[in-house]
């Protein structure tokens, strides 16, 4: 999905405002004849047409997946909640416990229980649904099945991914799979069961007909391995080890994917960014422009497109904005200001998520240190008063120095896959940063998980070792894999990149590992350990919903 791809998310919002536009009057006066494009008849003619509205899915899906900031909440991205509230992070702002620090404060009117609703009901279902009931009309003139098929396949994509990602946040949800034209409000839960079923379906046909080599299709649009990506966590969590190996083998013996184990893109020592040979492959997979095939990335399965200053483009905060500490703000032992905002150290970060001290310390203990994952070039943990005007000036910071002003926002170790060369230090924003929803690393972990729940101990070992092997550390032992063990290195291989709390849920086991992991000291984080509950392991169904359709019901454990 290059820019121009891009670009066709303007006119292709245009025929959504009509095609699932809901209509209430039925007054002969109003009736019209239509005779323009953008009409509810007319808006999809061919397959031109059709895959202009499936790429305003696309942009959904990337508002759904990666860029939305919210409004009421100082601009905190609403896709970090389905990463902190979990073992791997929390919030580095103290002035913020109701993001998922002080679960007491989490109910139906928290906009992390609205928005993902909002998101898949009001963007990515409706619209997915519209595009497939047109294209099964009569006298659409597409040139063979399998041209129809493909548009199909890319709908019933987007589909899946919303309602798995509603499964696996709300529990039953509603149920809707065909285009809604008049008002309604009678609307019930479905069984998660059933919802897992619909995803099922949807992934398999769209498995069927994507395209199968990337480098064939614009960047950013889906492929048959993104498709099996899922479906594979799918399979696990129906129990279906046998359909995951199948279906991650699928995308490994494919030839089209390839674990980066050499230095690559345009500039490797990042624009000088690091020191003179600064660098490894892994921080290479993630810095600016390398996400994408066209930057030599053939690990990559499905990357987010954006373009900065193109109309279009969701160009916004960086990462490294959001998970860096908001280091401008220490206050050194001395009592003066410590630190000064550099382009080489993030720009402006602003601590809207920190790392637990499990993924920041206990994962990479041991025979996991030098782990190039934990290289200083993925996660910066030295720092040094970079204030000129303080006494201080060039001596590296204890964390734990007396009189250290506040370590849970201002200073701790960041994790680096966000960086890249930042437009000004007041935004931290890198221009053209590519978001990775899959890449075949993944597909290794998934393929242990399923070896693991047959039992398979070597094979799942095998596979996790291909990781180690990349990260230069210390092969593990059959014995020593567990479920334990596979989100651990999960922790080590995904951070930023995997949506935890699904992957915690999908395993039952998001309460008792928050329960465990969350951090004691200071006593800010003790709130999460005070307040959490099972029940919040499921988001509260929204007020808003609840106003417009009584009959949802909500969630047990919520008022």
């Amino acid at each position: 999905m290059n820019t121009k791809y891009l670009n066709f998310c303007k006119n292709a919002t245009l025929i959504f405002l009509i095609a699932t536009g809901l209509y209430s009057c039925d007054s002969d006066i109003l009736k019209e004849t239509p005779k323009d494009f953008f009409s509810t008849e007319n808006a999809f003619t061919d397959a031109k047409t059709f895959q202009l509205a499936v790429n305003t899915l696309y942009a959904d899906a990337r508002n759904f997946i990666y860029n939305d900031n919210g409004t009421d909440n100082g601009g905190y991205p609403y896709r970090e909640y389905l990463r902190i509230g979990t073992d791997v992070a929390s919030v580095g702002q103290k002035h913020r416990p109701y993001l998922m620090v002080d679960f007491s404060l989490f109910n139906s009117t928290h906009e992390a229980s609205r928005y993902f609703w909002n998101k898949a009901y009001q963007t990515l279902i409706p619209r997915s649904n519209t595009i497939i009931a047109r294209a099964e009309l009569p006298g659409v003139p597409w040139k063979s099945d399998a041209e129809k098929n493909g548009i199909l396949a890319q709908a019933r994509f987007l589909r899946a991914y919303a309602y798995y990602t509603l499964a696996n946040l709300y529990g039953d949800v509603p149920l809707i799979t065909q285009e809604i034209l008049t008002p309604q409000f009678e609307f019930t839960r479905a069984k998660k069961e059933d919802i897992l079923l619909l995803v099922r379906q949807d992934l398999e046909f769209a498995s069927q007909h994507l395209p199968a080599n990337p480098g064939q299709i614009p960047e950013g649009q889906l492929t048959k391995a993104a498709a099996d990506m899922l479906l594979s966590t799918l399979y696990l969590q129906l129990n279906l080890p046998d359909d995951a190996i199948s279906t991650t083998s699928r995308i490994i013996d494919s030839g089209h994917y390839r674990l980066m184990n050499e230095r690559f893109g345009n500039d490797p020592t990042h624009h000088g960014h690091f020191p003179a040979g600064g660098g490894d492959v892994f921080s290479d997979l993630f810095w600016e422009n390398n996400a994408n095939r066209s930057g030599g990335n053939m690990e990559s399965i499905w990357v987010i497109q954006t373009a900065n200053r193109v109309p279009g483009g969701a160009g916004g905060p960086s990462l490294s904005r959001t998970w860096g500490p908001y280091y401008g703000n220490l206050i050194a032992p001395n009592g003066k200001q410590g630190m000064t905002l550099a382009d080489s150290l993030g720009g402006r970060p602003v601590g809207y998520v920190r790392t637990t001290n499990y993924f920041n310390y206990d994962i990479w203990a041991g025979e996991n240190k030098n782990d190039m994952r934990n290289s200083p070039w993925n996660i910066k943990r030295d720092w040094y008063y970079n204030n000129k005007s303080n006494a201080l000036y060039g001596q590296k910071i204890d964390f734990k120095a007396p009189g250290l002003i506040d370590t849970i926002q201002f200073i701790y170790p960041m994790v680096r896959k966000g960086e890249g060369i930042i437009e000004s230090l007041t935004s931290s924003t890198t221009p053209d940063y590519k978001f990775i929803v899959y890449r075949l690393a993944e597909t290794y972990l998934l393929r242990a998980e399923a070896h693991l729940m047959k039992g398979d101990l070597v094979s799942a070992a095998a596979d996790i070792n291909k990781l180690r092997a990349r990260a230069k550390t210390k092969p593990v032992l059959p014995a020593q894999v567990n479920i334990a063990y596979i989100l651990d290195e999960r922790a080590r291989e995904l951070i930023i990149e995997e949506p935890r709390r699904i992957t915690l849920n999908r395993l039952g086991l998001w309460y008792d590992r928050t329960k465990t992991y969350s951090m004691d000291e200071p006593a800010f984080f003790y709130l999460t350990k005070k307040t959490i509950q099972p029940h919040h392991a499921l988001f509260p169904i929204p007020q808003t919903a609840l106003d417009a359709t009584p009959g949802l019901g909500q969630n047990q454990g919520y008022n």
